[in-house]
């Protein structure tokens, strides 16, 4: 369930940073690769996040 959330918001917040550069720089928005380039963006976040917390540092 967690991925999902994750996915999710990472394709609405890629999509509204990805409309914001395409209107500031005057190019034409092309949603599909920006959907694809954050959700790959969102997945690769997921795994270091599960990789990172499978071994906590212990605190003395």
């Amino acid at each position: 369930m967690k991925l999902i959330v994750a996915l999710f918001w990472s394709a609405v917040i890629g999509e509204v940073a990805g409309y914001i550069m395409t209107a500031l720089a005057g190019v034409a928005d092309n949603t599909v690769w920006t959907l694809a380039v954050s959700l790959i963006f969102g997945v690769f976040v997921y795994v270091i996040s599960k990789i990172g917390l499978l071994n906590p540092a212990k605190e003395k």
